[in-house]
């Protein structure tokens, strides 16, 4: 989606809505109406603003709000005209659970990390401590089912070009098989001719001769032709057999590689799927860890790179302070004793080198996982194939049972009609003694019709051959529209991760330079973000990298770190690209609200600036912000203060 061309059709629509708190963060009842557009939350630092929030959060699909201390039970409501969504929690050994909840959203992921842009924002805290955008910005895709979608139209176009290029084989053999039968039937016509005459020759010399063995060689032809039927029978069983057997072999030598291949890995997808389960465990674990100790450094950071910033109750008065910058000392705002700034630094450096452990462990951890689910679905569509093969082997080897079944009840009735022409050849012999020339006739006819019945059956096999493949050829339109499909299928899912990439990147470079432009950072000329990739250009192979461009006192411009940003800036950065989140996965369709909390460092008019380039894009905005930007933008914004909520018990 354009920053500049909003959608307000393509928003799910709650008009005015109504929230109420009972028990919630310090707050004991509380309530207020959000209008269609900006709502502002006014109220001094610790007056219950981001309490409020959170429980607005959490009823909306994010994580449950922060229990009244005093209170076993808290519950959050939102009304609009048609429907009412609620939150029930608990308080369970100091944390919040929910016991029931219809929520307006049940996608967490969207409201933790484009909704609710508080001050634990995981696209914020990222933003301020220069890490990771790219996991967060595409977390909502599920990119596990993109691949298998990939993988399985892979497999369906690889299908479909092998069926192709038989087509292709099977147009190249028509000439020749035509070809084929045009002779086959012109020697059964040549043979057709011979016969003719052989019988006019046997009719006349039967009837000079008044011979009465007519009847004889009558069956013995008779005889004769039911062999050679019975003999072309046995044939095709062998060949279908001999057909079958090699389909077999083949079919298990496939599944010996598989078993092989299967060897020589874990093989065990269970154990795979208990590890990936015990890493995202851990991985958890460390993210937690990671984002508990985030604002702790970044506060430290902040209070000790800027004195002015220090309440003047933390600051020591004494005169060596002032000769040895390191040796100052103030007052500790975690354990309240007296101690050195430096010291305090020592202890933020080793925190920072902690974090930044957890960091690399947690990336190993993702490295880890991506090589397991890889290696798991491989094993997957290994068993699935031995599987497959093994259910076509079965069959293979009931249909050689039946044929072989078969043949053996051709090879006795061969052997009967053996008995039988024995039989009646003796007879024969009996007349050969009258008529030699009449009995060689005969043998002549009986040896026209086998070689007819030869020529007839290969004619048939051969045009049953041409009808299949000229069956196969009028499915070809289909095949390749098919393929086509399938081929543009493929290309839009690998497209997919790619175009929403990059529509993350344009979002976000839009949506900065009109930020900037707007609240006026005069010495920030520009800050984008840049989408990098490796040659194979996998899936999991891109990052985003955030650049700064400032302009020093003579005009010329030069790239900045993110790190020598004022934290203003960093936070105003950290909400845009939140917001190019919001815009890019179409967060609106879902949940057409963006709460905004932790804005202090702003002042009145650049707060306003954000809320216009909000309100464009989602039907409600709410911001917490203090008395004094309130009263500057009372007289735009509709107001509610944290005076009206009732704090006592």
């Amino acid at each position: 989606m354009s920053v500049n061309s909003p959608d307000p059709e393509s928003k799910s629509e709650l008009g005015e809505v109504h929230v109420s708190v009972r028990n919630v963060g310090g707050i004991s009842e509380g309530e207020m109406t959000l209008s269609e557009g900006v709502t502002l939350l006014s109220g001094e630092n610790a007056s219950n603003k981001s309490s409020f929030l959170r429980g607005l959060a959490g009823v909306l699909g994010g994580p449950a709000p922060p229990i009244k201390s005093d209170a076993e039970s808290g519950s959050v409501t939102l009304r609009t005209a048609d429907d009412e969504y609620a939150l029930e929690i608990e308080n369970r050994n100091g944390e919040p659970v929910v016991t029931d909840a219809d929520r307006v959203s049940d996608r967490a992921d969207l409201c933790e990390l484009f909704v609710a842009l508080d001050e634990t924002n995981p696209i914020r805290r990222n933003v301020l401590t220069d890490g990771d955008l790219y996991e967060l910005l595409m977390r909502p895709v599920d990119t596990d089912a993109i691949e298998a979608e990939i993988e399985r139209l892979k497999a369906r176009k690889d299908e479909l070009d092998d069926r192709l290029a038989e087509v292709d084989r099977m147009e190249d053999r028509l000439p020749t098989l035509r070809t084929r039968a045009n002779t086959v039937r012109d020697e059964i016509e040549e043979i057709e001719a011979s016969l003719r005459e052989k019988r006019e020759a046997i009719d006349e010399r039967e009837t000079a001769a008044e011979t009465g063995g007519h009847d004889v060689f009558d069956q013995l032809k008779e005889t004769r032709s039911k062999r050679e039927t019975v003999r072309n029978r046995i044939e095709t069983q062998r060949d279908a057999i001999r057909s079958l057997e090699d389909e077999l072999e083949d079919v298990r030598e496939r599944r010996e590689e598989l078993e092989s291949t299967d060897a020589s890995g874990t093989g065990d997808v269970d154990a795979i799927e208990a590890e990936i389960e015990q890493l995202h465990h851990q991985k958890q674990q460390l993210s937690t860890t990671i984002n508990a100790l985030s604002p702790i450094v970044e506060m430290n950071d902040q209070l000790l790179d800027d004195e002015k910033e220090i309440p003047e109750e933390m600051k020591s008065d004494e005169i060596v302070a002032e000769l040895d910058p390191s040796s100052r000392s103030i007052t500790c705002w975690t354990c309240g004793n007296t101690v050195e700034r430096a010291e305090i630094a020592e202890q933020v450096r080793v925190v920072r080198e902690i974090l930044q452990e957890k960091r690399t462990q947690r990336e190993t951890l993702t490295d880890r996982i991506q090589s397991l689910e890889e290696e798991k679905r491989r094993l997957e569509r290994q068993r699935d194939e031995r599987e497959r093969l093994a259910e076509k082997a079965a069959s293979i080897e009931d249909e050689i049972d039946r044929r072989e079944t078969k043949l053996a009840e051709l090879r006795e009735r061969t052997a009967s009609l053996d008995d039988e022409i024995d039989s009646l050849q003796a007879d024969a012999e009996e007349l050969d003694e009258r008529d030699d020339e009449l009995l060689e006739l005969y043998n002549d006819v009986s040896d026209l019709e086998y070689e007819r019945g030869q020529h007839e059956n290969e004619l048939s096999d051969i045009e049953d051959e041409i009808a299949h493949l000229e069956d196969e050829l009028a499915k070809r339109d289909d095949l390749e529209d098919e393929r086509d499909s399938v081929a543009t299928q493929l290309r839009e899912q690998r497209d997919r991760i790619e175009s929403l990439e990059r529509e993350l990147v344009t979002t976000f470079n839009e949506s900065m330079q009109r930020v900037l432009d707007r609240l006026e950072y005069r010495n920030i000329e520009r800050v984008w973000i840049e989408r990098l990739t490796t040659a194979d250009d996998s899936l999991s192979a891109t990052e985003f990298e955030l650049h700064v461009v400032r302009s020093s006192e003579d005009g010329a411009a030069y790239e900045d770190t993110v790190e020598n940003l004022s934290k203003s800036e960093r936070e105003v950065i950290g909400l845009v690209v939140a917001f190019a989140g919001y815009l890019a996965h179409d967060v609106a369709n879902e949940l057409p609200v963006i709460v905004i909390d932790a804005v202090e460092m702003l002042d009145a008019n650049r707060i306003r600036g954000l809320l216009e380039f909000f309100e464009r894009h989602a039907e409600h905005v709410v911001a917490a912000v203090l008395p004094e930007e309130a009263a500057e933008l009372e007289e735009r914004y509709p107001t509610v203060s944290t005076s009206s909520f009732a704090v006592d018990a």
